[in-house]
């Protein structure tokens, strides 16, 4: 049989059936269980589409102002202008990363990063992870990615403040992963002088501090009346705001909030537990990047890299206000991946066609073995009260059908 075969592991080819089929479980996993959190009206995964502008400008309130406006004028349920939506949003993410990945060569080490635990499959290893707002932000990074090599240089900058205004007034985290759009950006036109960079990356750090500023102004100076936030949305919620994300405007200030997740991270040992996940998911993405080799002299790996990490560096204040840290560094594997597999289907990088992690030919099905402890055996911990989920990633995923 095939799978007993002694291959070297550059010869390694992933079947793309295998690949499909597993995009598409995913996209059905995470539809089903985002069905059964809107059908219970849940806390994190449902109510939090629904914060809206209707009592005055609300952080997090962006994309579900724009939801309340279609129920509003077209009279549409707003449950499934939600359910519609988000389901839209996982579509756009799935299509476009798969024909990203199937654009590239799925050697072994490539197959590890695409089936990372912190890749599209932590999306339906974990339930509560259906329905999430990232999923708005990960939909509008594949669309910047897919369409990167249409657009001319000057046009960029608006692309990019646009995500940067959606993704940012509906989950202020994200504006601290904006950078790695920024720092790309720059990297990919090394061949424009740094006058000409300077000129298209100034709009959007001012955008950047306008966005900011105004998620501040509502936070502090002039909040949201709740009241008339949850007469907009009553019909279609428990009960409002104890039962849904609102009472998290009402119930801690920013710095009571930053004391309770510093409480968390000492208590649960996150900052033992989170490095040791980031390491081992993102050792194949490292691996990747740096042997890559540029077919253009002004386009230096290492310099890539670089930003990367300094980026990395940007998020941190994520980190001090939240405790779903498996969330925030999935965040980042997302972005990166894109980053990677743009980076490799760009003809400006090419990728050695060699041994990464065994020299001698090994059994096929030895190689598939790797691959399911690696990425299909366990999963991330969303945040630091759970353990590594072993085999019980299964149970989540099968509890989706059944």
């Amino acid at each position: 049989m095939n799978l007993f075969i002694s291959i070297y592991e550059k010869k390694f080819q992933l079947n793309k059936f295998f690949l499909k089929s597993i995009f598409i479980i995913s996209f059905i996993t995470v539809a089903i269980n985002f069905y059964k959190w809107l059908s219970r009206k849940a806390y994190f995964e449902y109510s939090d589409w629904l914060i809206n502008y209707q009592g005055g400008l609300a952080r997090r309130g962006f994309i579900g102002e724009v939801f309340f406006q279609i129920h509003n004028n077209l009279n549409l349920n707003l449950s499934y202008v939600v359910f519609f939506f988000v389901v839209l949003f996982y579509i756009i993410f799935f299509y476009l990363l798969y024909k990203k990945t199937t654009a590239i060569k799925l050697n072994f080490l490539n197959t590890l990063i695409i089936f990372s635990p912190l890749s599209f499959i932590y999306l339906a290893f974990h339930q509560t992870m259906a329905g999430r707002k990232e999923i708005l932000f990960f939909s509008l990074i594949a669309i910047f990615f897919s369409y990167f090599n249409n657009l001319k240089f000057h046009q960029i900058k608006y692309w990019i403040i646009s995500i940067s205004i959606i993704a940012g007034l509906t989950h202020s985290g994200f504006l601290f992963y904006i950078p790695y759009l920024v720092l790309f950006f720059a990297f990919f036109y090394s061949t424009k002088t740094k006058l000409e960079i300077f000129f298209q990356i100034f709009p959007i750090g001012v955008f950047f501090v306008f966005i900011f500023g105004a998620l501040i102004f509502s936070t502090t100076i002039s909040k949201p009346d709740i009241k008339l936030i949850c007469d907009s949305i009553n019909l279609y919620v428990n009960k409002c705001p104890e039962e849904t994300y609102l009472i998290f405007f009402t119930t801690y200030s920013n710095k009571e909030t930053f004391f309770l997740v510093m409480e968390s991270v000492l208590n649960f040992n996150y900052l033992i537990k989170y490095p040791i996940y980031f390491i081992i998911s993102f050792a194949p993405l490292y691996v990747g990047f740096k042997n890559f080799k540029n077919l253009d002299k002004n386009f230096k790996i290492k310099k890539l890299i670089f930003y990367l990490i300094f980026c990395t560096f940007c998020t941190i204040p994520v980190f001090l206000l939240g405790e779903d840290y498996g969330r925030y560094i999935h965040w980042q594997y997302i972005i990166i991946l894109f980053i990677y597999l743009h980076c490799l289907s760009s003809r400006k990088f090419f990728q050695n066609d060699k041994n990464y992690f065994f020299n001698k030919k090994i059994k096929k099905y030895i190689l598939f073995i790797v691959l399911y402890f690696y990425s299909f055996f366990w999963s991330v911990p969303i945040y630091g009260p759970a353990n590594i989920k072993i085999l019980g990633v299964y149970k989540n995923l099968f509890s989706a059908f059944f």
